[in-house]
């Protein structure tokens, strides 16, 4: 059985829409720091922040920033480590602050967790880009304290800070959503084509027989 030319090119191009549909529903890649915090009493902590690299344009994407007790450090994917020491005061809350244009970030603002003694703090975000632009922006993390006495004032101490610069991808300003439905099309209308070619084929070598 000689395969047609058209049939050929169609097999090809169900090939490619697949591959361009595993590409697009790839997850993005993650930056993923750490940051070593101990106190006077030798207890030790580890804040771990995870941003995305990129992000289709249309797509949310998820923020992570935890404060864990470092019993163990298994199972961790470390790209960046860094050294934070901090004295015995009275530990009140762990503080994030993002700034970024051309996303929006949910929830907005400061967001201020209490620090309570056992217990690990994990706080997420949704960010989803607002233009076809890269995302620019700035995290601050600190930690707010207050010492022992009442005639002292309390302190912020900052922990924790990066530039953020995250890349859109999109094919001529399209959302991933849009690109996901054309590929899709594409992709459905070739398996119609070639459903239709081989039945064709089977039809005719039958007549001949």
């Amino acid at each position: 059985m000689r395969m047609q030319k058209g049939t050929f090119i169609s097999i090809l191009l169900l090939f490619m829409f697949l591959f361009l549909l595993i590409i697009v529903n790839l997850p993005s890649p993650r930056l993923v720091s750490e940051i070593k915090i101990t106190n006077e009493a030798s207890n030790q902590y580890l804040l771990i922040s995870n941003l995305p690299e990129r992000i289709w344009f249309g797509q949310s994407e998820k923020i992570h920033i935890q404060l864990l007790h470092d019993n163990s450090q298994s199972g961790l994917m470390i790209k960046k480590t860094e050294q934070s020491n901090f004295d015995s005061r009275k530990i009140q809350n762990l503080e994030v602050d993002f700034v970024m244009t051309g996303a929006e970030l949910t929830p907005l603002g400061i967001s201020i967790t209490p620090m309570i003694e056992g217990k690990d703090i994990m706080m997420n975000w949704a960010i989803k880009p607002t233009t076809d632009q890269d995302v620019i922006g700035t995290v601050w993390i600190y930690i707010n304290t207050f010492p022992d006495g009442d005639d002292k004032e309390n302190i912020r101490e900052l922990i924790f800070t990066r530039n953020l610069s995250i890349n859109i991808k999109t094919v001529r300003g399209l959302s991933v959503s849009t690109i996901k439905w054309i590929l899709s099309i594409f992709f459905f209308f070739n398996i119609i084509y070639l459903f239709r070619s081989f039945r064709k084929i089977k039809v005719f070598n039958g007549i001949q027989k």
